[in-house]
């Protein structure tokens, strides 16, 4: 089998804290090419797109989280309309998904067995609730670690190479 993927929710959680530390670092080192012309596309579009979309995409969507939820709880957001919202905004984004994956095939014809395909299409129901605010909690305890000044990077388990074996 030919997967150098990390193994567990442990590790996969290592990893993306570990991805958005290493993040954080290229962005700090960087901050004086922001918005300067001199360095073209990069200090223009680029790097800011990773401070906002990047770096900030996770606390953005943790605080449009926490304000939804207390409007519901409040009174402020009708909890029928939470509940149309919270349906609505999962089922578009699964659908969303699937079209992708759909088009992929058609388009790439990547998969020799239509099993993989069905395999690939019910992960995308899986994608969207729990796996992204997973993603999205790793990623802030990366940001959390970076900025206490933690910025060793936490070991991994991996799968290797497996090798057929040679007569």
């Amino acid at each position: 089998m030919l997967d150098g993927g990390s193994v567990g929710l442990r590790s996969l959680s290592r990893q993306r804290a570990r991805w958005q530390k290493g993040l954080l670092d290229v962005l700090w080192l960087t901050r004086g090419m922001l918005f300067r012309p001199r360095y073209g596309r990069i200090g223009c579009f680029a790097l800011p797109y990773l401070w906002v979309f990047e770096f900030a995409a996770p606390v953005i969507e943790i605080l449009g989280i926490v304000t939804i939820v207390l409007a519901a709880v409040l009174g402020v957001l009708s909890r029928a309309f939470f509940l149309q919202f919270l349906l609505f905004g999962y089922a578009f984004a699964t659908v969303i998904s699937i079209g992708a994956v759909l088009q992929e095939e058609v388009t790439y014809k990547r998969y020799n067995d239509w099993q993989d395909v069905v395999r690939l299409v019910s992960y995308c129901f899986l994608e969207h609730f729990p796996y992204r605010q997973m993603h999205m909690f790793w990623r802030l305890r990366g940001i959390w670690q970076y900025l206490r000044g933690d910025t060793a990077w936490e070991p991994l388990k991996r799968k290797g190479l497996q090798s057929a074996s040679v007569p």
